[in-house]
């Protein structure tokens, strides 16, 4: 496999790392968890709109020309955040970081499946190498963000700046999507069922990935457990991507969805029960069975099983209702219910709500399969 996809993969997830603190950021720099919920829901309100944005753009211009301008006008913008203190102007530049930034991991996981479709490698290794480069980063930034924040900074800007060389804008030279390369064979129906279902899944995992800084603070935890915690989850993912298209296509992209449902909610309760770091760390490995699950299934049956015109409207509502909406009912309905009650109440109280969502989906699946076998 070509070791240029494997390093572009890993720098962009990298990004994505130094994204995820911003909420400890923004926890030490004194915002209230409203604020905080509000400014990590930035991103993702953004992204509703810009997100199928750069997409047309990509599909005139081509995915690499666009990936070019938004990993460096991201890196540019990011270091304004870091000098502005109070709320309205952070609010301000968060805003304009998004427009770019919101595009990053979209349109390279879009440059690299195009390029695997044409060589016929599996993805599954190729994400594994974003899951490293996730973690790496996480961990090292652990450390760093002791000494001072502005490490996080200029890794964001670093690696968003050195992933830009990996793409070759060239004119004239537009990277299509293989329209024709999928089975087709996927039904719509499947594909609102699953795209419910990570809507659910992801919405309390970007609630923890907002609020996780503000509930190990209260814990009187050390500032280097947050960084720590990204990094768990992260090394988590390794044994399902390891084997991942070949556990989807034994068991299926919708059971192993479902079952990702189940654990994140479990796994939020527990979180609400940890008192202490070492708790916390052994719960948080159960993320390897959570939000990897619901994302890689629902990303494999969009790729695999659509094709057409299909595929192209779902690629955008993957990404909308992944990195959009499930990031502001997370964020921003996380940070009023931690305001009005508590944050360990919060934790306990989105655990609740993914655990009887995991169960409606269940029956809901279970009754579509039934009425499905008795037409047959």
């Amino acid at each position: 496999m070509n070791l240029s996809i494997l390093f572009f993969e890993a720098l962009i997830y990298s990004s994505l790392a130094t994204k995820n603190l911003l909420s400890q950021y923004f926890d030490v720099t004194g915002f209230s968890s409203t604020e905080i919920g509000i400014l990590m829901a930035v991103l993702p309100v953004v992204s509703v709109i810009s997100s199928p944005l750069w997409f047309r753009l990509s599909s005139r211009f081509g995915h690499d020309k666009i990936y070019y301008i938004v990993s460096l006008s991201s890196a540019f913008l990011i270091w304004p955040i870091f000098v502005t203190k109070g709320f309205a102007t952070t609010l301000f530049m968060m805003i304009l970081l998004s427009f770019f930034f919101s595009a990053v991991v979209p349109l390279g996981d879009s440059i690299i499946i195009n390029k695997l479709k044409s060589s016929g490698g599996r993805f599954d290794r190729v994400r594994l190498f974003g899951t490293i480069g996730f973690a790496i980063t996480s961990l090292v930034l652990s450390r760093l963000v002791g000494f001072s924040f502005f490490w996080l900074f200029a890794a964001s800007a670093t690696v968003l700046s050195i992933s830009s060389l990996f793409v070759r804008p060239k004119t004239g030279d537009l990277e299509v999507e293989n329209l024709h390369h999928t089975s087709g064979k996927g039904s719509i129906l499947q594909l609102a069922m699953m795209t419910v279902g990570m809507f659910f899944g992801v919405t309390l995992n970007s609630f923890h990935n907002s609020f996780i800084a503000v509930y190990t603070r209260e814990k009187g935890m050390d500032s280097s457990v947050v960084g720590m915690v990204f990094a768990i989850t992260a090394l988590s993912e390794i044994p399902f991507l390891l084997f991942a298209d070949r556990i989807i296509e034994k068991i299926g992209s919708m059971r192993i969805l479902l079952f990702g449902m189940i654990v994140i909610g479990v796994r939020m309760i527990l979180i609400s029960y940890a008192t202490n770091e070492v708790l916390l760390y052994l719960v948080e490995f159960s993320h390897g069975l959570t939000y990897i699950l619901m994302y890689y299934s629902l990303f494999h049956f969009i790729h695999y099983e659509l094709s057409g015109k299909s595929l192209m409207v779902a690629q955008s509502l993957f990404w909308v209702v992944r990195s959009g909406m499930t990031f502001i009912v997370g964020s921003i309905g996380g940070g009023i219910v931690i305001d009005l009650w508590s944050v360990t109440f919060a934790f306990r109280f989105f655990g609740i709500v993914g655990v009887v969502s995991s169960a409606v989906m269940i029956i809901f699946y279970i009754r579509v399969r039934r009425r499905k076998n008795a037409l047959i």
